[in-house]
């Protein structure tokens, strides 16, 4: 498993930067040839840097799901299942878990639908509830955001092999105290069919593979695209016309550059915070500010209910739209490094690490424990658990660091 999560950082990130100036290069040209107006605004920040955002990452996502599907068709997970049933035991799992425990590290989707194989009811729902502790592959980008911005190359593949080793650890932790608490059951004998090692088929391999990369990108360009232009527009309305009047006559009344570009980015911080979504952020922030988040984080992370590859993209178009914004194009990595404390990136994280997965995957969730209140309580659990531990994440990193 390190060695998957060292390819997936360190093979991933060649082609990151060739993709990053494409997209850097696209919002440029889209706004040379339709000049500086509110549709060039729309298909530049908006759509393609929203969308680019996302795109970014499909290598990483990729080389994961490789890794995930040799595991599975050499017949390797039954007998990690076998092993682990002891060592799950302590925790109040059953070794059964493990396969969809495992296979929520690719998707949350089909992990819930893998705990069917668990017969026992409160077994089944106690997996249910841990599975979201597995780092999903929509959470990746975010990981790699955030690593390749504060950890740099050399050590990007160690801390996210212990990021995704962390949220299992306390998975393990949340089982036990759940299964203490409101789980409470006889423990099940383990039986399990163990299918024959083989050589894994390249077939089955790609078309796991592609099927995957294929849904990802399906995502990109509807689901993300739409919520893109939805950010873009919550952005940058209401319009300030007045106060822009001012600013832009100040402008042109000073001569010196450094006044120029510092009442630009005051324009633009202005609009931004008085923005629809400057106004849901701030109405917010309050709940999240001991966490270190400011409120450009709150909103990704609100964003993020939808489907967790939206805070990438939402965090594109927010802090490429700040004050921090030089004549240089700037790449997302090196915005994300200016604008957030390594403290914050690291409690937001944690937070990223734990609260609820997807709406799609909500959905099953609820339809797979048996009810829409399995939900309620899967969200209170969670979030509280989240804010938690990433309080206190927060506040021993301003200690240490």
């Amino acid at each position: 498993m390190w060695g998957l999560f060292q390819l997936t950082f360190e093979l991933g990130s060649i082609p990151m930067d060739i993709i990053d100036s494409f997209f850097a290069s696209l919002i440029d040209g889209t706004k040379n040839i339709l000049g500086e107006n509110e549709l060039s605004s729309l298909i530049g920040d908006g759509i393609i840097a929203g969308v680019g955002a996302v795109i970014l990452f499909v290598p990483n996502i990729v080389i994961l799901f490789f890794g995930i599907a040799l595991l599975e068709t050499t017949g390797y997970m039954s007998r990690v299942a076998f092993l682990l049933d002891g060592f799950f035991h302590k925790f109040g799992l059953h070794g059964k878990s493990f396969i969809p425990l495992v296979t929520g590290f690719g998707c949350s989707v089909p992990a819930y639908m893998a705990a069917r194989t668990l017969k026992n009811d409160r077994d089944r729902l106690l997996t249910l509830f841990i599975i979201g502790f597995m780092s999903c592959g929509a959470r990746l980008p975010i990981y790699v955001l955030f690593t390749g911005a504060f950890f740099g190359g050399e050590n990007a593949g160690n801390i996210l092999f212990l990021i995704y080793i962390t949220g299992a650890i306390l998975g393990l932790f949340a089982a036990k105290l759940l299964k203490i608490t409101v789980f409470k059951s006889e423990d099940e004998p383990f039986v399990m069919e163990m299918p024959k090692y083989r050589l894994p088929t390249m077939k089955l391999v790609w078309h796991t593979v592609s099927n995957q990369a294929l849904m990802y990108l399906k995502k990109a360009g509807t689901y993300i695209l739409a919520a893109s232009v939805l950010i873009w527009f919550a952005s940058n309305y209401p319009k300030h016309e007045e106060y822009e009047a001012k600013i832009n006559t100040q402008i042109e009344q000073t001569e010196d550059e450094t006044k120029k570009q510092a009442l630009e980015n005051s324009l633009v911080q202005y609009n931004l915070e008085n923005s629809y979504l400057g106004i849901v952020g701030k109405f917010s922030q309050p709940f999240f500010e001991p966490l270190g988040f400011d409120w450009r984080m709150t909103v990704a992370l609100e964003t993020g209910l939808a489907a967790k590859e939206i805070v990438v993209s939402t965090l594109g178009i927010l802090y490429g739209l700040g004050d921090e914004l030089t004549e240089e194009s700037e790449t997302l990595l090196n915005k994300i490094k200016n604008n957030i404390p390594v403290t914050s990136a690291l409690s937001f994280i944690m937070f990223v690490m734990i609260y609820i997965p997807c709406l799609a995957a909500s959905m099953v969730f609820a339809r797979e424990a048996g009810g829409w209140k399995y939900l309620v309580y899967l969200f209170i659990f969670t979030t509280s658990t989240a804010w938690v531990l990433s309080f206190i994440t927060y506040n021993i990193a301003k200690v240490v660091m």
